[in-house]
């Protein structure tokens, strides 16, 4: 799996899953999701060094190819893009899972959903602005366009405040 393909990422995010499976949250004793969970907890903590970045985007991937849309697994793989300075592949993955999944994926309730996207969408904050500066100007527009595309997406879900 080549994780510094963007149509890797795309593929397993839009991989088709049976209804039952889009709308299932992962489970807590879910091994890869555990792992995940885990060590997603170190990132910004002093075991930060210690993550295997490509191993829990690879788990992350398999699991949204093959198990669940569950928006949980999304912010962490999101936050591996960010952290790695690549804000430009995760606005693309978020806008289109905003479109696809956004209403059948977990968690169901969207009050939590909505706080998951907040913490998200704040993350990139920071990311975009240091990224935009050292960006090539076809890359800027490529962001631009991205994040154009989301607030569009946060629009017709009707959570004007997202977008």
């Amino acid at each position: 799996m080549d994780l510094r393909d963007p149509n890797t990422w795309i593929s397993h995010l839009l991989e088709n899953l049976p209804d039952d499976k889009l709308a299932c949250a992962l489970k807590d004793d879910d091994p890869d999701w555990e792992y995940i969970d885990g060590e997603m907890l170190k990132l910004g903590s002093l075991a930060h060094s210690q993550l295997d970045i490509p191993e829990i985007q690879r788990r992350g991937l398999v699991i949204l190819a093959s198990e669940s849309k569950d928006f949980r697994l999304l912010a962490h793989l999101l936050r591996t893009l960010q952290h790695a300075g690549d804000p430009l592949l995760a606005l693309r993955l978020l806008a289109l899972y905003v479109e696809h999944y956004w209403t059948v994926a977990a968690p169901q309730n969207a009050a939590h959903k909505q706080r998951f996207a907040t913490q998200v969408l704040k993350r990139f904050e920071t990311g975009v602005e240091s990224f935009a500066e050292t960006a090539r100007t076809a890359q800027r527009d490529s962001l631009l366009a991205e994040l154009a595309k989301l607030a569009q997406r946060w629009q017709e879900q009707n959570i004007p405040a997202l977008a």
